[in-house]
């Protein structure tokens, strides 16, 4: 039995020489008895200045205080993750998320201390926010589930017209950002079955009452216990104009391509009511084309020809 259990207190020491994230140990007092290798290489302290270090000191000074009343919630059971960073020996920060509990080490009752180093993931974050601030698109974070807003990026301001604190903390129906509210919550219902949504037409209202055609994606997003969503809306106002005056223009090529009965002497057409108008009154009413009036030499010659010999 005891060779059993010292071969798991090896196995256990083995993992914690090995492992690249910060793993400290202090006694009850919260001074250290030992830090992982990991912690030197990435705070830049040798081991013997280490030694008997508070936790806390290992927290820039302005967050000491706030560091400990989360331990003491931590402990309390009210809090499990500590967000704040640890402090290299150079001064600068290494983001980190700390995660503490009480156990037993050496055959004395401890703290341990598992600090998983962020850098990474805010170097990710920070790549994420240049790339969320500087998109011709409009972008937007919202809290799930009250859908309120978190962020939008600078196109979402500029496209809608709002200022930022006009926006962050309302929803879209606080808002009336979509012109049906019924759709958005359809849209809405989509991503919590599904967890995305996928190139969705929606029409949103800008803050002076412009109506915008949108082309909508978005994910759910999980991060330290929140979910979030985030949508990119395209701007399709352009087009979708574009596209109606198109089919405006097909509609009246279709209704011009038809055979028009027209008055083989007085020369005007007869209209679906039985009607005979003008060429240029039936074209006005069913092209919306304007025309402006003149005469040609032959209608001159034939009409007024004392006018043409007058001007011989």
């Amino acid at each position: 039995m005891s060779q059993a259990i010292n071969l798991g207190d090896m196995n256990f020491r083995i993992l914690v020489e090995t492992i690249s994230d910060i793993i400290l140990i202090a006694d009850l007092e919260g001074r250290l008895i030992y830090a992982n290798p990991a912690t030197t290489a990435i705070l830049g302290y040798e081991s013997r200045e280490l030694d008997g270090m508070a936790i806390l000191d290992m927290h820039p000074a302005p967050v000491r205080e706030e560091a400990t009343r989360i331990l003491a919630e931590m402990f309390a059971g009210t809090r499990t993750v500590c967000p704040l960073p640890l402090q290299r020996k150079d001064g600068s920060l290494v983001p980190v998320e700390t995660r503490i509990w009480k156990g037993r080490w050496n055959g004395a009752d401890c703290i341990f201390g598992f600090c998983k180093d962020l850098t990474r993931e805010q170097e990710a974050l920070q790549k994420f926010d240049r790339f969320f601030r500087m998109n011709p698109a409009l972008m937007a974070v919202n809290r799930v589930p009250e859908r309120t807003f978190h962020d939008v990026n600078d196109a979402f301001l500029r496209a809608l017209g709002y200022a930022a604190d006009e926006v962050i903390g309302k929803s879209a129906a606080d808002l009336g950002l979509f012109v049906d509210q019924a759709e958005q919550d359809r849209l809405s219902e989509h991503l919590r079955e599904h967890g995305s949504v996928r190139e969705i037409e929606l029409q949103v209202r800008a803050k002076d009452g412009r109506v915008l055609d949108g082309l909508f994606s978005g994910d759910l997003i999980h991060s330290q216990g929140t979910v979030w969503f985030l949508t990119v809306m395209i701007d399709i106002t352009e087009r979708q104009r574009t596209v109606r005056e198109l089919r405006a223009a097909l509609a009246e090529i279709r209704e011009l391509q038809r055979i028009l009965p027209i008055c083989s002497g007085c020369k005007k057409i007869r209209d679906d009511d039985g009607y005979w108008q003008q060429v240029d009154t039936y074209l006005t009413t069913h092209t919306g084309a304007q025309f402006s009036h003149g005469m040609c030499p032959d209608c001159m010659d034939r009409l007024y020809p004392e006018y043409r010999k007058s001007r011989e």
